[in-house]
């Protein structure tokens, strides 16, 4: 992993060689161009081959856009001219934009109505020209009508768009399993920059990466909360996509599996389930009708029904049982996982102030030899 002084030192350079200003807002490095206004974000800290990537990127800002076309085209095409009124990001068609982020690394799809856009840094450009016009991408991924996926302009009649609907979307919940998968997907390909080292995490065969799986959560998961995350980490550890294999190595050294595979787990909040001791109760009395005794044989109606109805409560005592110890084993579950979470990262800043601790040690013998030699020369 690279410093954050290396970070710096590049953002610096390159800001104040290519005339951007810089400043750091949020946790992260701000770099704007001022001639057209383009901003890009860049983290503190890298990994892997991350100081290319950023130095990409903020050479990037000095492009008004992907899609702007040449000095020659835009001054001898009357057409093009006449397109300066209209946004960039609608000089292409849906297919011909998308077209192009597939040929840069995106890999755009569509979870609960949202749509995702996981890939490199490099093609950010494109990830924001598909995001501004999310209606019609969406509408073009899933098969349906991009005519009526566009969304209104001046003039235009107020009624809501499928556009303008399909914007809200956004405040439906995350797709867990599919911010995992992202996640995922992002630990396999920088995974595979580190050389795809194999490793094993019992029978299941994977590779090995190294990192702070912060970094990637912070890449990916824009806008997640605390509890998201959580949720999202732990979907890969129960479904064996990934495993912290040395914590306290500096950077951890991480288990991700090779391919993506859920093994049919999946989660969705509902509402919890009410408690089998207030429902067994209402669950025996629609099998226990009174004109059910009336049409039974007097010969055998009285023990063999009062036999049967204790047989199927004692079954709903039982399920209802089970129901609970499987609740209770999933929170133990749940709590043991975020329990390994804190002890990843004490293990990481164990680790690190173990460095620490070591090179003070260093500096002072050092510091000693030196006296220690000037002493016996007074001597």
């Amino acid at each position: 992993m690279t410093s954050k002084s290396d970070v710096k030192k590049l953002v610096k350079a390159e800001s104040e060689r290519l005339g951007f200003t810089m400043r750091q807002a949020n946790g992260r490095w701000e770099i704007t161009n001022p001639k057209n206004g383009r901003t890009s974000y860049i983290p503190l800290q890298a990994m892997g081959r991350g100081l290319d990537n950023y130095r990409t990127e903020i050479r990037s800002l000095l492009h008004d856009h992907p899609t702007k076309p040449s000095p020659m085209v835009a001054a001898t095409d009357p057409a093009t001219e006449k397109a300066d009124t209209v946004p960039r990001d609608t000089w292409w068609s849906v297919e011909a934009l998308l077209a192009a982020a597939y040929a840069n690394g995106l890999k755009p799809y569509v979870s609960g109505g949202i749509l995702h856009t996981p890939g490199p840094v490099e093609a950010k450009p494109y990830a924001d020209m598909l995001h501004a016009r999310e209606a019609e991408v969406i509408a073009q991924l899933t098969n349906t009508n991009t005519a009526t996926a566009t969304a209104t302009t001046e003039g235009d009649t107020d009624v809501p768009s499928i556009g303008e609907s399909a914007h809200v979307t956004r405040t439906k919940p995350r797709d867990i399993a599919a911010d995992a998968e992202a996640l995922w997907g992002l630990l396999r390909e920088a995974a595979r920059e580190q050389g795809d080292v194999p490793l094993t995490n019992g029978n299941v065969p994977g590779v090995q990466w190294k990192g702070a799986l912060a970094d990637i959560i912070k890449a990916v998961g824009q806008g997640w909360d605390s509890l998201h995350e959580k949720e999202v980490r732990q979907y890969l550890n129960r479904t064996e996509h990934t495993r912290c294999h040395r914590p306290r190595a500096t950077p951890p050294v991480w288990w991700v599996a090779l391919e993506w595979n859920n093994g049919g787990l999946t989660i969705t909040k509902t509402t919890p389930k009410p408690d089998p001791r207030t429902v067994a109760p209402a669950a025996t009395k629609p099998k226990t009708p009174a004109p059910a005794v009336a049409t039974a044989s007097p010969a055998t109606a009285g023990p063999a029904l009062r036999a049967l109805i204790g047989f199927e409560q004692a079954i709903q005592r039982t399920e209802a049982e089970r129901d609970q110890a499987i609740r209770e084993r999933d929170d133990a579950r749940a709590e043991l996982e975020t329990v390994r979470a804190e002890r990843d990262d004490l293990h990481v800043k164990l680790g690190v102030a173990e460095t620490e601790r070591d090179q003070a040690r260093a500096e002072l013998a050092a510091i000693n030899a030196v006296f220690a030699r000037y002493s016996g020369g007074a001597a």
